[in-house]
């Protein structure tokens, strides 16, 4: 059984181990350190998102597989940008950080978090949803066009983890 939540304190240790591994595997495959231990995402970051009501874990079986951070508001880095919709702060959310463990791969839990953000967004009443994403990170990328989000434009953003780079940014229009 499948499930989607907002993450309670005793969920840290096992987002972190989740993170862990997304963190090895994605450094082993890809050569890319857009994440890295102790940079981000961090234990101080899901900490945070915990006490914000802001992290979302997923459950597969009574057991976390995934998480994502979701924000309230467009993100500043994002600048101007183009979106489909004219929307104020508190009708957006950012989707941050959404990692499936790899233990858990192969099973569409990446698009099934994604549903829960929408699910989430819909009951709360927002117009859209928006992201980021690293231009060299393929599968975020076909998970978040197949999961019906809509590129909108390239941005040069500074983030402690990558430095500036290049990211994609998308938008679901809800």
């Amino acid at each position: 059984m499948w499930t989607v939540r907002q993450a309670v304190p005793k969920d840290l240790s096992a987002v972190m181990e989740i993170y862990d591994k997304i963190i090895d595997l994605f450094q082993e495959q890809t050569g890319t350190r857009a994440w890295r231990k102790g940079v981000y995402p961090t234990e101080a970051v899901f900490q945070a998102a915990i006490e914000a009501g802001t992290l979302y874990v997923g459950e597969l079986d009574g057991a976390l597989a995934a998480g994502m951070i979701i924000t309230q508001g467009t993100d500043k880095t994002y600048g101007d940008a183009p979106w489909q919709i004219a929307a104020e702060d508190a009708e957006t959310a950012v989707i941050h950080t959404l990692g499936v463990s790899p233990g858990a791969g192969k099973r569409g839990l990446g698009i099934k978090m994604v549903e829960g953000a929408v699910a989430l967004a819909r009951e709360k009443g927002w117009k859209a949803l928006r992201l980021d994403v690293l231009e060299d990170n393929a599968p975020a990328l076909r998970l978040y066009e197949r999961a019906g989000f809509v590129y909108i434009a390239t941005k040069a953003i500074w983030y402690e983890s990558t430095g500036t780079a290049n990211f994609l940014l998308y938008e679901y229009v809800l």
